[in-house]
Parts: C-alpha cells; structure tokens; sequence
C-alpha cells in the first residue's frame, strides 16, 4: 500500500490553510495526481487507509453518518480539514459571563475562534433552554441548531477538541443529544419471529438475497435473520440489540482477500460491542475457500497469517496461501445452486 505523504496532500486540498470540509473524491483526485503510480483499483483503498491516518494525527475528521461506495471499499463521504492557525486565531478566554454548568471549568480556558463560537453557543443554547430543559434529540439536530453544521459533532471528540469535550466538560448528555445507531438492513428468514436465535451476517447485496433465499427453503434454517452491512460500515450492527427478537449469536460471511478480512473482524468487533458474541460462519467460509479463486493483489506472509487467524481453523492454512499467493474469493462465489443443496449448520 503506498503511503501518502499528508503535508503535500493537505498543501493541495487546502492551499490557504482556511480548513474545511472535502469530498471523498476530491481527496482521490489529490492522492492520484500525487502518487500517479497508484492503480485506479487500488486508489479507494489508499484512500480509505489515508483518511484513518489523518484523523490519528488530528490532521481533519472524517464525516460518520454519511459514507460512499468506490469500488469495494465504503468511504466516509468527506473530511473537514482543521486549516493552520493565524496570527488573528490567537488563544484567548471566552471573556463573557457563563452558565454554572460551564464556568467552573471555562471561564480561563485559552480557546481558538473555533472553541469560543462553540463555547458560547452553548452558553446561550444554555440559557435559553434553563439549563437543557429539552427532549433528547440526535447530535446531527442538536449540532445544526447551535452552530449551522449539522457534522460538527460527528468527530470523535467532536468539534471543539478534547479541551471542550470530556465527561467534566461539554458532553451529549449535557447538550441533551444522542448519538443514533445507523439502521441495519436485515430480514427475517422464517414468517414468525421472536424466539431467540443467531443471526447471518454478509457484506454484499447479492449474496443477502441468496442466503434468503436459500435458508426460506429450509424447515429448520439455523439462522433466524440474514443481516447486510455494505462494506467497511459495519456501524449498524451496533443496532443488533435492538431487533425484535433476542439476538444468541452473529454469524459473519466476508470476501476471501485481505480488506474482506479486516472488515469481517471489525464487523464482530462492533457486534460484540453491543453485547453480541459473533465470529465467522464456520461452514459457509469451508465452502468459500474451496470455491475458484480470482486475481489479487499478494499480502505479506505475516499480514495473512495475522488477518487469518480470525477464521476457522480448519481454513487457515487455505485462505492464508490464497492471500499469500495473490488469490481472492468474493462471497458471490457462493451462488444458489452452491448453498442449495448443502447444510449450513456449524
């Protein structure tokens, strides 16, 4: 993966150092006009791993609720560039008279511009409301309604910094908003639902329809519901406690090839977040891996062997000489005729 160097790109995406926000695409633009040898397929996936670099050096933040599909990777729909600080952005206090909520740890604060319009946004969201006296609303609202910005709080900390944002300082509880968990597409396999029951979780449209499909036909299926989440945003599954059933289990089926691999551990990671044990769908990979295999991009020995061993261990070895050896298999490559016929049970 080439390594994009953020001082050129930020001195292209933001000559002025006047900050912003940027589309994903023009970031791709700037990323391919400096690094030509990128291939196009490739290009999202810099990209991606350009954007999460970034945002660890607290260069921008990247949007959460709003994501784009290029190629097989899910994007975040655009970064806000933080831009330089001037001359005139000096560090000052607030200056004005603050909430109680507030004043015992802002009023010496040494703050940006930025800080400041939030701090006193607050401060009169505050007084208007008698201290928060409001329902709970989404942060998405919550931010609009203070600042015109309805991503301002999408970053985590949100806008404002960890100066501003911390659990003695401005939190969502105090501003009265939420962070909302992103819907997550499912159905149900079976007409009646309720029983507690494991659910099957894939990464691709197709094979959601197929699994469906599929499992419909049978009379004791083992999954109860099939789940999709598109690619990298597996931030609905954070929503799996909320399904009208009791949730025992995520089953997970990715693509076969390094990015498949990392969304699939990320995926369980966020379902055992929300208090769900998941881990791959055991049967399904042993027949993914026996399935043709497809043209890739080689992984290194030891960034397979680390990304493998999240699978069964009875298709390590398998998967790891396909990712080794520059081979790929999408989970298309289970079509219905392959699953129909074949038990699915671990």
């Amino acid at each position: 993966m080439s390594s994009v160097n953020l001082t050129d790109l930020i001195a292209a995406l933001d000559p002025d150092g006047r900050g912003g926000r940027r589309h994903a695409d023009d970031l791709a633009a700037a990323i391919g006009a400096q690094n030509p040898g990128i291939e196009a397929s490739a290009l999202p996936e810099v990209v991606h791993d350009t954007i999460r670099r970034g945002e660890r050096e607290g260069l921008w933040s990247a949007s959460r609720t709003t994501t784009v599909r290029r190629g097989r990777t899910v994007l975040p729909k655009a970064i806000t560039l933080l831009g330089a600080t001037r001359p005139a952005d000096k560090l000052l206090p607030v200056g004005v008279p603050l909430r109680s909520e507030l004043a015992g740890w802002a009023a010496t604060l040494r703050l940006s511009a930025t800080q400041r319009q939030l701090l006193l946004a607050v401060n009169d969201w505050l007084r208007r409301t008698d201290g928060g006296k409001v329902p709970v609303v989404s942060v998405a609202e919550r931010a609009y309604e203070l600042l015109l910005d309805e991503k301002a709080f999408d970053a985590n900390p949100p806008r404002g910094g960890s100066t501003l944002w911390a659990p003695d300082r401005l939190t969502f509880d105090l501003l009265r908003c939420e962070r909302l968990p992103t819907p997550l597409v499912w159905e149900p396999v079976t007409s009646e639902i309720g029983q507690s029951s494991a659910v099957v979780c894939v990464e691709n449209h197709a094979t959601f329809r197929t699994l469906l499909r599929v499992l419909r036909a049978r009379p004791v299926p083992p999954w109860a519901a099939v789940a999709w989440v598109q690619g990298r945003n597996t931030a609905p599954l954070e929503s799996l406690a909320a399904l009208p059933f009791p949730v025992t289990r995520l089953d997970y089926l990715g693509d076969l090839d390094a990015a498949g691999l990392q969304i699939a551990t990320t995926a369980c990671a966020t379902a055992e977040r929300a208090g769900i044990p998941a881990g791959p769908a055991e049967r399904l990979w042993a027949m993914l891996v026996i399935q043709p295999p497809r043209p890739a991009r080689p992984t290194s020995e030891a960034k397979a062997r680390e990304l493998v061993a999240w699978l069964p261990a009875s298709v390590r070895d398998q998967a790891r000489a396909l990712l080794v050896t520059g081979q790929a298999i999408p989970q298309e490559a289970l079509r219905f005729d392959v699953l129909s016929d074949v038990p699915l049970a671990h």
